[in-house]
């Protein structure tokens, strides 16, 4: 039981005094201070639980800070000279068997580590070179893709309804494509695919016909990797392949046959090509592509073997005829394209 009292002075016993020093009393005892009144109710708490077996031993640290950085390293050290353990076999039907020895598959790890230290690194000019992959051998053409297609270049750019220099009235390959069939497809293509879909992959730069090619151009696009222009001009432009194409494959080889045919038929008509360029034009003011123009037919200049993505040079064949054409808004559209 705790209580609290008063002492006085000896000698102001019959005078009351407003200085009173304060008393504690617990189990018979009195204290000076609060705190020491304390102390001994926690150790009379600590007594009583011990004599009940309820108070657990004290527990060591799981975490010791008191280990010095130099100690940590000193351990460190001693582990990393210790000889690494050899494995251990507790079975008894692995014991009996031959045990591997790992030292030859440590001597073989070593081996492959010295080949790969020693191969010649890749110079800059070599990484820019394209390892050509293994070429597959070209699907056939559904029924109504645009590949199974024959078309009269001739009479798509020059005949009485001729394209050159004629924008498209709609935006989009596609338009472009049904144009093309209506206008110069062969009689029989025309009338086994009459009334179909056309197939055809509208996100590639190059679009395959049987016999012909068109090459999709897009010119003033700041999102392009590569840019396309016209040189020497406006009698040439460039073009760059896709980005999966190599000199190796089909498209490009396909390519290059048509676009040096006419040096080596040795006809009269030395401006026959059967490569055919669609351009449009990116408007900042709308922020969108015009329809696509056709800028006739093209034969092969140039190209730059194992580049990535492959650039090449080409000719417009129909370049004069855009230029001095009849009709103003062609050669305006020309000009405005071209410079």
């Amino acid at each position: 039981m705790t209580t609290r009292t008063t002492r006085r002075s000896q000698h102001d016993n019959d005078v009351k005094s407003d200085d009173e020093i304060p008393a504690f009393k617990f189990n018979g005892k009195t204290y000076a201070t609060y705190q020491e009144m304390v102390n001994a109710k926690r150790k009379r708490n600590q007594d009583m639980l011990e004599a009940a077996g309820l108070l657990k031993p004290p527990q060591p640290p799981l975490y010791t800070t008191s280990v010095t950085s130099n100690k940590r390293n000193k351990n460190k050290q001693t582990q990393l000279k210790a000889a690494p353990q050899q494995p251990s076999r507790r079975s008894s039907r692995l014991s009996q068997s031959e045990k591997p020895n790992y030292k030859e598959v440590s001597t073989f790890i070593e081996q492959q580590a010295a080949i790969v230290k020693k191969r010649p690194r890749t110079t800059t000019t070599e990484s820019r070179i394209v390892s050509p992959s293994p070429v597959a051998t070209p699907a056939p053409p559904a029924a109504n893709s645009v590949r199974s297609i024959n078309i009269d270049t001739k009479t798509l750019v020059l005949g009485e309804k001729g394209l050159l220099g004629q924008m498209m009235e709609y935006t989009g390959k596609e338009y472009v494509i049904n144009e093309s069939f209506a206008l110069a497809a062969y009689p029989d293509d025309q009338k086994r695919l009459a009334g179909s879909r056309l197939s055809f992959n509208k996100y590639c730069g190059v679009q395959e016909f049987k016999n012909a090619i068109f090459l999709w151009i897009n010119l003033g696009s700041k999102d392009n990797p590569v840019v396309n222009d016209f040189l020497d001009n406006a009698q040439q432009v460039s073009w760059f392949g896709g980005s999966r194409m190599h000199d190796e494959s089909p498209v490009i080889h396909k390519l290059l046959k048509m676009g040096k045919q006419n040096d080596d038929t040795g006809g009269s008509d030395k401006s026959h090509s059967d490569i055919i360029l669609w351009c449009r034009r990116y408007q900042t003011d709308t922020k969108k592509f015009t329809p696509y123009v056709c800028f006739g037919r093209l034969t092969y200049h140039s190209h730059i073997p194992q580049s990535h993505p492959l650039k090449f040079i080409w000719n417009l064949v129909d370049h004069d005829g855009m230029k001095n054409h009849s009709d103003m808004a062609v050669r305006e559209r020309f000009a405005a394209f071209t410079t």
